[in-house]
């Protein structure tokens, strides 16, 4: 599917124009993630970059949730007609650096003046709720924004966040001269076999534990890992010294943004090594071993997501490997 200049839901919606054409109601399962993905890759569209999705993509995701009622914790906007125009969701967790965030995830189609600000309304409304429950920890409203979008606006219009960190999309816009790098000695890839799939999970795990925003990872997460490995592995790249993975490179193609603008991308993403053997070149030869697969594949790009302050160093690696930022997004906070 090529990457549309601007998503069949905007255009068929052009019409609404004003909040009180709009109703707010609660999600309904699973009837409303087509709903959702078609807003979600609209909101793409609009911005020029990002990662598409499907409606199978949200079912997964719901199919884990955790921390999150979506009857109580979501708030669903439709025109007219029952299509989805607006959501928010809320829902909390426990972070590595000591707090309770209460995310907000919100997404809105931009030309219905205020309802980005009325849906992000919503979920601080709902946020504060929850979080009077727990007035003896260290409170924290979180929610993000693709830079100069529709969201960023409302952010802050609404006001009260203050940004406090940063992340990019970047791409590699070719597939050709990819750097020759290698794996230190006594370090291979194997192909991945369902034996291994436990061992990556947790190693992924040990990787990101430092990370801003770190999450502590359980039994709901490792079956919605097993879930996703059950589309297909053969695009990872996966090091192993003797029995312990020490990197990998997940690499995958979305059936919903395979093409994007005539060419075929993959997302060379959930990328990670293991503390003790970061800079020793690993993430660096797993990914060009990911790019050359893909070249051979008959891929154009491809593309990552990275934290700007990653402690690793990621963004140098990335940039050194080819990859150029070409979206920027901002977390916001608003401490309790």
């Amino acid at each position: 599917m090529s990457h549309p200049a601007r998503g069949a839901v905007g255009r068929t919606l052009a019409a609404v124009s004003s909040l009180d054409q709009l109703t707010f109601r609660a999600i309904r399962r699973p009837a409303d993630y087509a709903g959702m993905a078609a807003l979600i890759n609209d909101c793409v569209a609009e911005q020029g970059e990002g990662e598409l999705t499907t409606a199978s993509t949200v079912a997964t995701n719901y199919a884990h949730l955790q921390r999150s009622d979506p009857t109580k914790d979501m708030m669903m906007v439709v025109d007219p007609h029952d299509r989805l125009v607006a959501y928010t969701r809320v829902g909390w967790n426990d972070v590595s650096e000591g707090y309770r965030a209460y995310h907000i995830v919100f997404h809105a189609v931009s030309h219905i003046t205020g309802l980005a600000d009325r849906i992000l309304e919503w979920g601080i409304a709902r946020a504060r709720e929850i979080a009077a429950a727990d007035e003896h920890v260290d409170r924290r409203l979180v929610t993000w924004s693709v830079d100069g979008s529709n969201d960023e606006s409302a952010i802050r219009s609404v006001g009260g966040f203050e940004p406090f960190a940063w992340s990019a999309v970047m791409i590699r816009p070719h597939l050709r001269d990819i750097p020759n790098a290698v794996l230190p000695a006594g370090v291979e890839t194997r192909p991945v076999e369902d034996g291994h799939l436990r061992a990556i999970w947790e190693s992924d795990i040990e990787a990101f534990r430092d990370h801003h925003g770190y999450v502590e990872q359980d039994e709901t997460d490792w079956e919605k890992f097993r879930e996703e490995a059950g589309n297909g592995t053969a695009l990872w790249q996966v090091a192993w010294a003797g029995k312990t993975v020490v990197g990998q490179v997940r690499t995958r193609v979305d059936e919903a943004g395979a093409e994007v603008r005539g060419r075929r991308r993959a997302w060379t993403e959930d990328i990670s090594t293991r503390r003790e053997w970061r800079r020793t070149g690993i993430a660096s030869a797993l990914i060009a071993a990911s790019l050359r697969q893909l070249a051979t594949r008959g891929f154009e790009e491809a593309a990552l997501g990275v934290d700007l302050d990653n402690p690793t160093g990621a963004l140098g690696v990335y940039e050194r490997l080819g990859y150029q930022p070409v979206l920027r997004v901002t977390e916001y906070e608003h401490r309790l």
